[in-house]
């Protein structure tokens, strides 16, 4: 398994300075148009206005427990909430709430096409490259390029490791099968 710190997946810091929340978290007038047409009480606002920006952040939806306190505490501020209100919703309104994320910044689900385009991006990119981080970058920015959601790490990470395998055995094998394949004698006239 490759160390998520030597690959471009996104995560959450944990601690941001103002300038990060002020610069990546601070909700526009387009987007908070967005929350109040799509949610009609404060938790779900808050709720879906924080799955927004981390999205936006991370391309993919974290868990609300890892989005550290001080995104949630700026968020609320953002659409002048009381401290008191927190981002809750039931599942059946998280589903509906990154649906409607993935429409308004249109970006696809992670699906079996997304799997496909990182199958072939990876298989390539290992014909000459063997690091897996590298070739998970390569998963990570073809993904991007191609507006999919990015599936959980341990998703790319195992998909990567089956391609990589796959390569490398081919390889060997076919290292293994000229060396056992008749040469003809140094001295002899070719």
């Amino acid at each position: 398994m490759a160390s998520i710190e030597r690959t471009a997946y996104p995560r959450l810091k944990q601690r941001l300075t103002k300038t990060e929340l002020q610069d990546f978290y601070t909700p526009t007038l387009e987007e908070k148009l967005f929350v109040r047409e799509n949610a009609r009480n404060e938790e779900p606002q808050i709720h879906l206005l924080v799955q927004l920006k981390t999205f936006q952040r991370l391309g993919y939806f974290p868990n609300l427990e890892d989005v550290p306190d001080s995104v949630v505490k700026h968020l609320r501020s953002a659409l002048r909430f009381k401290d008191e209100i927190f981002p809750l919703v039931i599942p059946r309104t998280l589903y509906r709430h990154q649906a409607a994320i993935r429409q308004f910044l249109e970006v696809k689900s992670y699906d079996k096409n997304a799997r496909k385009l990182i199958v072939k991006a990876v298989y390539n990119a290992a014909q000459v490259m063997d690091n897996p981080a590298d070739l998970i970058n390569v998963a990570i920015e073809d993904l991007i390029k191609e507006r999919y959601e990015l599936p959980a790490y341990s998703t790319i990470d195992r998909l990567v490791g089956r391609i990589r395998s796959l390569i490398n055995r081919r390889l060997f094998l076919t290292i293994l099968r000229r060396m056992h394949s008749p040469q003809p004698p140094r001295n002899a006239p070719a």
